[in-house]
């Protein structure tokens, strides 16, 4: 990975891991391509099938003792019966501190470049339960597939923030982001060679005054966006990041 232009934060990713009668949260650094929660598993010493309920995400914007700025998303778990002390301990200062994080990872052996990449995404709903889809334009990864509204986070932005602004910009939708849903990791090579790792958040969005949906952004990775009604989906072709988000859709 490499270091981040002057000016620009520098990027990282955290996972927090809340425990049944803990008086602190445990954290460590998430490392390209490991998952968020398996990182928060071994914390705990807990079983690699043990559930986990996704709390939170917490966007911070700090200073690496060199004066560097760093954006840092940290990603809040918690071990099953636990969920319920996140409030008392959540305004506690979360390990690793900015200075702890401060340090580039290793360079790759293999040589590869590596992207990283921190996105949000919105399992996107109206009153009358219907569904809110962007279609994924030609040029981008998974052309072609119908996707849920969100992408990447912006070095130095709050996570929900970024998403409804994509919301808006992928569908003319202005919603409000609810509850985080889940978060999953992906990785995978891309043709040109670049080994691309991706940490997903999903969030609930309620759009609650609907009007007809229509792409914003020009030029952009979006070539359409329609609502749907749940029976429809069944016969879409899907995006990978929608087939995981949908899966949580009541």
């Amino acid at each position: 990975m490499t270091a981040a232009s002057p000016g620009v934060p520098g990027r990282r990713v955290t996972a927090h891991l809340v425990t049944a009668g803990a008086p602190a949260v445990l954290g460590a650094r998430v490392l390209f391509g490991q998952d968020p929660a398996d990182v928060v598993r071994g914390l705990g010493g807990l079983a690699p099938d043990a559930p986990l309920r996704a709390l939170d995400v917490l966007s911070e914007l700090a200073h690496s003792p060199d004066g560097a700025p760093l954006h840092i998303d940290r990603v809040v778990f918690a071990e099953a019966g636990a969920e319920a002390s996140w409030p008392s301990v959540a305004g506690a200062g979360l390990s690793p501190s900015p200075a702890e994080l401060a340090g580039e990872e290793p360079a790759p052996g293999d040589g590869a470049p590596r992207l990283r990449r921190f996105a949000s995404y919105g399992i996107v709903t109206d009153p009358g339960g219907r569904v809110l889809l962007s279609l994924i334009a030609e040029g981008f990864p998974g052309a072609g597939t119908w996707h849920l509204p969100g992408g990447g986070v912006d070095a130095g932005e709050d996570v929900r923030a970024a998403l409804r602004r994509e919301v808006v910009e992928e569908t003319g939708q202005d919603g409000l982001v609810g509850d985080l849903v889940t978060v999953s990791s992906h990785r995978r090579r891309h043709s040109g060679g670049h080994d691309i790792y991706a940490v997903w958040a999903f969030f609930r969005v309620l759009v609650s005054d609907p009007c007809p949906a229509r792409v914003l952004e020009e030029n952009g990775s979006t070539a359409d966006s329609r609502w749907f009604s749940p029976g429809e989906l069944a016969g879409l072709r899907l995006s990978t990041t929608a087939r995981r988000g949908l899966a949580y859709l009541d």
